[in-house]
């Protein structure tokens, strides 16, 4: 049985008439004759009573009559889902925990192109470049350019660091702060391994303020660290202004200029549109 098979019967049932239905097909009336024919045959029913003057359809005929419908609308639902799905457009992205704070842009994004759909994945910077390599995703948030001919990488934003801690810490309350009332502080702080790049700024930071910082608690991402200072257990300098927890708040230390610099990442030979969409929103919405 074939499709054209239920549209012509379909056709026939609501005409009730070879020569109104065959010109509705478009085809003469012996054509459409046989089709029916060889519909009843493989059902094994006859679907239609006929005469020379009238046409009307049997029990059998209007039960197949309701299947039918139910058969083409269902036809028509999965071409639907199936041209959709052809349209639909994926973008993966990996991103370091200290550029996690664009994330939310991406929110604005899929409300701009509904049709992307977006999966986020975060890794280090070494691990994004293998990926991109790998083309396991499509873009990166890095933290450091990619001196590669296969792989393109473009200024992003900067992001200053700031100190995170509780907002009932003492030094919260405080109008201005500075690295050296920081000293006697309880650090907690990502691993080397979850982030080079940020760890060895993390130490700059002190070695200029000339100190070392007291760090109680290592954390494998930035995340686990933010919650660990939202439980109190101690504060953290990051260079993320997102606050995913109420209980935390972040302030500008003044004598702390150091920054991290962000850079979006792709393939060179990626010609995506989706891509494309996604590279012009970042140089639209994200401040520098």
């Amino acid at each position: 049985m074939e499709l054209r098979h239920i549209r012509y019967f379909i056709v026939l049932a609501e005409e009730l008439n070879f020569s109104r239905a065959a010109e509705r097909l478009h085809i003469s009336q012996s054509p459409l004759s046989r089709q029916i024919k060889e519909l009843e045959e493989e059902i094994g029913a006859r679907l239609f009573h006929r005469t020379k003057r009238y046409v009307a359809l049997t029990n059998a005929g209007e039960v197949f009559l309701k299947k039918a419908y139910q058969i083409l609308d269902q036809v028509d639902q999965a071409c639907t889902a199936a041209r959709a799905m052809e349209n639909k457009e994926e973008l993966v992205i990996g991103f370091t925990g200290t550029a996690q704070d664009i994330v939310p842009a991406i929110h604005t994004y899929t409300d701009l192109y509904p049709s992307v759909s977006i999966v986020l994945q975060q890794m280090t910077t070494a691990e994004q470049i293998k990926a991109l390599h790998e083309k396991k995703i499509d873009i990166g948030l890095v933290t450091s350019p990619i001196h590669n001919e296969e792989i393109k990488t473009e200024f992003l934003k900067r992001c200053p660091f700031m100190l995170v801690m509780p907002k009932s810490h003492p030094l919260a309350f405080k109008p201005s702060l500075y690295m050296h009332e920081l000293e006697q502080e309880s650090f907690i702080m990502t691993t080397r391994s979850a982030g080079a790049l940020y760890y060895d700024r993390f130490i700059e930071i002190f070695q200029n303020a000339g100190f070392k910082p007291n760090i109680t608690i290592h954390a494998h991402d930035l995340h686990t660290v933010l919650m660990l200072v939202s439980a109190g257990l101690g504060i953290t300098l990051t260079p993320s202004t997102i606050q995913p927890y109420s209980e935390v708040i972040s302030k500008k230390v003044e004598d702390l200029t150091l920054s991290i610099e962000i850079f979006v990442a792709w393939r060179q030979q990626n010609q995506a549109v989706a891509l494309k969409k996604f590279l012009s929103f970042l140089t639209k919405y994200i401040v520098m």
